[in-house]
């Protein structure tokens, strides 16, 4: 369905560039590296490496009663995949911003907030609504913030008062807050097109997805962020790095099961493979404390899970 030659997020932040003024250009031009994200000469779409993450609209758009064809025009399409696009720049840009991952410089900024306006019109033209727009861009921001504020609390709390200390609910709370920016137009297109239902199964599938992601980025980063950060995540939730692995395959199951009803044929075979493939990873750890672990993590998401 997303057939030979696909608009990439790296076409999308070029036209960007090719908006801004001279010296703001210069800054932005080798953007993906000045954050850490890509080598010298590397791209968005090094680090954005997931079919979902990069064309999650063409994917909301599969029409569910002709697998394989489109609801929209492939020009309307575009449309809300380039607000996906200015959303994913925006994001990792903000994201490094606010870890502290990047020195904060005036460009870096301004280049944040053009990500941000582009995003916004774009979306606007999309929908055919400003004031939707608008609304939904605000909203993702909203959660944003709380998400990425919750994050630090419960470092800071783990850190302060031992393992253990974050709720798995907390954990799948803040982790779809500051991840549902991502969303933002594949859901606004569904809502266009006036179906809520399929809006609301397509965020649930999106939202298990990225704690799945989430997941298994926590448990690799456990001994870096214990030595950087002095807390992980895993040390947080009281559970090994092995224990999050394991859950992970769950979650993506149940967000492929969830997208395969709601008549998204091409997310759910996607969604699927990716579940075969992170299931056949051979997890590091005691199987039993893992095992145990992910019991006590799997409990405790029943209210996310799709049987």
């Amino acid at each position: 369905m997303l057939g030979s030659r696909r608009r990439t997020i790296d076409d999308t932040y070029a036209e960007m560039l090719a908006e801004l003024p001279t010296e703001l250009r210069a800054e932005g031009r080798d953007l993906p590296h000045r954050l850490g994200l890509a080598g010298p000469l590397g791209s968005w779409e090094d680090f954005i490496l997931m079919a979902p993450n990069r064309d999650l609209p063409r994917y909301a758009a599969e029409d569910p009663r002709r697998p394989g064809q489109q609801l929209l025009a492939e020009d309307a399409v575009d449309s809300y995949l380039r607000a996906h696009h200015y959303a994913g720049i925006f994001g990792l840009i903000a994201d490094r911003l606010a870890d502290g991952q990047v020195p904060r410089s005036r460009g870096l900024v301004r280049l944040r907030d053009r990500a941000l306006e582009s995003w916004t019109l774009t979306l606007s033209v999309a929908t055919g609504s400003p004031h939707r727009a608008r609304a939904l861009v605000a909203s993702a921001l909203r959660s944003l913030r709380w998400g990425n504020a919750q994050e630090r609390l419960a470092l800071a709390r783990a850190k302060k008062h031992g393992s253990g200390t974050l709720s798995t609910s907390k954990y799948v709370a803040l982790t779809c807050a500051k991840l549902r920016w991502f969303g933002t137009g594949a859901h606004a297109m569904l809502l266009t097109l006036g179906d809520r239902r399929r809006a609301q199964a397509l965020q649930l599938a999106y939202d298990l997805f990225s704690v799945s992601l989430q997941l298994i980025d926590d448990a690799i980063d456990d001994e870096p962020d214990r030595i950087q950060r002095g807390m992980s995540f895993p040390d947080a939730l009281g559970a090994p790095p092995g224990a999050l692995l394991a859950t992970a395959p769950k979650l993506a199951g149940s967000a492929a099961r969830i997208a395969l009803r709601a008549g998204f044929r091409d997310l759910g075979q996607w969604l699927s493979h990716f579940t075969r493939t992170i299931d056949g990873w051979a997890i590091p750890g005691d199987p039993l404390k893992n095992a145990f672990g992910a019991h006590k993590l799997l409990g405790a998401m029943e209210e996310l899970l799709d049987g």
